[in-house]
């Protein structure tokens, strides 16, 4: 149930299994002695570099702080390990690892000066219950001596096989920085916890994953952590698709919703995709035909007359995978309904967003647009 590394033996066709455990292990290479392999390991949201060997000497994991460990590499001696390392403190840099002394040394400063990282908030790896009572697992930002509650996000990811990691995240710093408590959620669906974990939301697609980020909102205000009226919900993609869902599925729980490059309707969303993405659906979520009940309650398209809290659609015109005709066509309907719709169309730019300045301004939009609400009739 976890990913783990073996040897294949083209001579013998024989597979040797090399790790086992806890723990999800990707990413190996291999030293030029022969006998020396390293990789990252894993547990949830935080990462380590763990060296190993195939004579079975022992492993060892080593961390530089919580945080994501990319692309280990050695160098051609075999003495020393490459790698990029971030964290909530530190954006992606190369560093090095001395396999003789322990030592991590950093080999690019890639964090401007004027940012003072110890302002930077690392996050707390916590589990919440569920609405079912099941514990989903989440990482919770608070503003730095929060004594009371304040306006709060619940941040949702992509994928859905993805998970929320102890990264670098300009977005989230920012809203923290405002005095925001954020919440990711690592709900059914994500990566990271076991296989049993990721397939939990299959063939409920829109549905069990809605409620665990649902039950993130109602922890938050169970334990005096935010405000109960100024929560909102964020995600792009398919963390933008279960805005959707949130909105619509459970309107009254929300102060607004912020869906950047959102699919809103299966059937469509599943007629425009590759072949490949069409096979995972058919895969986690059925056939259009025979399962048509369940496609179209989990299609926050025709619900869009449940929305209370304003709405925030952001798309990429050349978007193939999250057409930007379905957030259009939602505008347009929320609008002849009289909701409350932001709609932001980004020209030239597809699912991604990959200009730098387009990045910023979506961010910066989204932003905008939650601050009007939850920063409302607050206190100086």
């Amino acid at each position: 149930g976890r990913y783990q590394i073996a040897l294949y033996d083209l001579a013998s066709d024989s597979v040797k299994w090399l790790t086992d455990g806890q723990g999800e292990k990707e990413l190996p290479d291999w030293s030029a002695d022969g006998d020396t392999f390293s990789y990252v390991t894993s547990h949830g949201p935080e990462c380590f570099l763990t060296v190993d060997s195939i004579s079975g000497k022992g492993k060892q994991d080593y961390q530089i702080e919580p945080g994501v460990v990319y692309m280990p590499t050695f160098t051609p001696n075999g003495k020393q390990i490459v790698f990029v390392f971030d964290s909530p403190r530190h954006p992606d840099d190369l560093w090095i690892f001395s396999l003789e002394d322990e030592t991590f040394t950093q080999l690019t400063n890639s964090l401007p000066e004027e940012i003072d990282p110890a302002k930077l908030v690392m996050p707390r790896h916590i589990t919440y219950p569920g609405l079912d009572g099941a514990e989903i697992p989440a990482l919770l930002y608070q503003p730095s001596g929060q004594h009371k509650p304040g306006p709060a996000v619940i941040d949702v990811h992509g994928g859905p096989n993805w998970l929320s990691m102890i990264t670098w995240n300009p977005f989230i710093q920012h809203m923290v920085s405002r005095g925001w408590v954020v919440l990711s959620p690592n709900y059914r669906g994500s990566t990271g916890y076991g296989k049993a974990w990721q397939l939990a939301s299959r063939f409920d697609l829109g549905g069990v994953d809605t409620q665990d980020i649902v039950a993130g909102a109602n922890f938050l205000e169970d334990e005096a952590i935010a405000i109960p009226d100024k929560i909102a919900v964020t995600g792009r993609s398919w963390g933008g698709y279960l805005t959707m869902t949130c909105l619509t599925q459970y309107p009254t729980r929300w102060a607004a919703g912020s869906a950047s490059v959102p699919f809103l309707n299966w059937f469509t969303s599943h007629e425009n995709s590759r072949e490949d993405l069409q096979h995972w659906d058919r895969e986690n979520f059925g056939d259009p035909e025979k399962d048509y009940d369940l496609w179209y309650q989990r299609s926050p398209y025709f619900f869009l007359d449940c929305i209370v809290a304003p709405v925030q659609l952001l798309c990429g015109e050349n978007d193939v995978r999250c057409p930007a005709s379905e957030s259009h066509q939602a505008a347009e309907e929320l609008t002849k309904l009289g909701k409350e719709v932001d709609y932001i169309l980004f020209e030239g730019e597809g699912h991604a967003l990959l200009k730098v300045e387009t990045q910023v301004e979506a961010k910066s939009k989204r932003v905008e647009f939650m601050a009007k609400i939850l920063e409302k009739g607050l206190e100086e």
